[in-house]
């Protein structure tokens, strides 16, 4: 029994001394877990107060999640406030690069001018003034009207001879075309009567020259007319002209020419006299009477006509010939307003004047005028050199 007791305290004993060992151990267990937390916890707090300030947060902000929640627009934000400083130091490193590309731009842009400079705009003005154009510049800018040189002007006694046909009249034609009507034989007959005894043929505009610029004329000067510009006068009086060394002026109507009559000349045919020095003016369009008339048909008759001998003879004509001889105040102001030099008419004389220059006296020449009248029709008389001899 005591030894059962004895065993007994014994056991007591150890189990009391087990049972402080057990509550020691426990104890220091977990005043190592305590310390072990505390390091551990003081180790995290000291890594995310490390990280809140890198990141500018507080250790509040990481314990309170709204703040937390909060944390990154500001981590957002003072990330890129610091992130500017380099944008700005790539902005310096990044301005030298573009300095240059300006540079070039700049360069590119005198090129881009200069292409349009040099684009074929010289090219195409100088191709612009074709020959094309210049055909009409004389009619579009005509001679201007001589006008007396100083105070007064001269007055000339210059015959101015009036044929129509060169040819014999048929044996049907009419009293008109009769009396119209010069025999080639006596058509040869005049011309070489002026040729032989000094007579000089000059043509309107040596006339009007002579008057308003008191030119002197050749001796026994003579003005040679041929009204309508039948066919016979390219037949019959050309060569003899040509042959004589004589020139002439004949008064066309061109429609009659444009239509083909047969019993006028062609254009050919006027363009070879013309190159021959043959003078050609306008006799209207289609012969009629002009006095009258309104001012528009004046117009169409005489700048009609005036126009088409241009295109076929090279310049503009500055002289008409009345159709049968009728004309009105109207007919000068038309001739005047279109820059015409002179008209000439079917009444009888020699003495012509700048005044006068659009009523021009001619010789009629017909079928019966023989040599004897002939001769007197061209007689100088009391002038000499177109001129008055007292004047002189």
């Amino acid at each position: 029994m005591s030894e059962y007791r004895n065993r007994g305290v014994s056991l007591q004993k150890t189990e009391g001394v087990d049972g402080i060992s057990c509550t020691g151990a426990l104890l220091i267990l977990m005043l190592i877990l305590f310390v072990m937390s505390t390091l551990i916890g003081g180790s995290k707090e000291s890594d995310e107060t490390a990280v809140s300030a890198v990141n500018g947060g507080s250790s509040a902000e990481i314990a309170n999640p709204a703040l937390s929640a909060t944390t990154p627009t500001y981590t957002a934000t003072a990330i890129n406030t610091d992130t500017p400083a380099p944008t700005a130091t790539e902005t310096a490193t990044n301005t030298p690069t573009l300095t240059p590309t300006a540079s070039a731009t700049s360069t590119e842009t005198p090129t881009a001018t200069n292409e349009p400079m040099v684009v074929p705009i010289p090219e195409n003005t100088a191709t612009l003034p074709p020959t094309a154009t210049l055909p009409p510049t004389p009619t579009a800018t005509p001679i201007p009207l001589p006008t007396p040189n100083g105070t007064y002007s001269w007055t000339l006694k210059v015959p101015i001879l009036m044929y129509h046909y060169i040819s014999t009249p048929p044996e049907d034609a009419d009293e008109y075309r009769t009396a119209l009507s010069v025999a080639p034989e006596n058509f040869r007959e005049h011309m070489t009567y002026l040729a032989e005894n000094g007579f000089n043929t000059i043509d309107l505009y040596d006339l009007s020259l002579a008057i308003t610029d008191q030119r002197e004329l050749p001796p026994k000067p003579v003005i040679i007319t041929i009204d309508d510009g039948y066919r016979d006068n390219y037949q019959n009086a050309f060569p003899v002209l040509q042959e004589l060394g004589l020139t002439a002026t004949i008064f066309l109507v061109t429609e009659f020419i444009d239509q083909g009559n047969p019993a006028y000349m062609d254009w050919p045919m006027i363009e070879e006299m013309a190159s021959a020095g043959i003078s050609f003016e306008p006799h209207s369009k289609t012969h009629p009477d002009l006095s009258g008339q309104g001012r528009d048909y004046i117009i169409y008759q005489v700048l009609g006509s005036q126009e088409t001998i241009a295109a076929h003879v090279g310049y503009s004509p500055r002289y008409f010939a009345y159709p049968s001889g009728r004309y009105d105040d109207d007919v000068i102001q038309v001739l005047q307003g279109l820059n015409f030099w002179g008209a000439v008419t079917t009444m009888g004389g020699k003495w012509h004047g700048f005044t006068d220059r659009f009523e021009w006296t001619r010789l009629r020449v017909r079928n019966n005028t023989y040599l004897a009248e002939f001769i007197d029709l061209v007689d100088p008389g009391d002038s000499q050199n177109g001129k008055k001899i007292e004047d002189q």
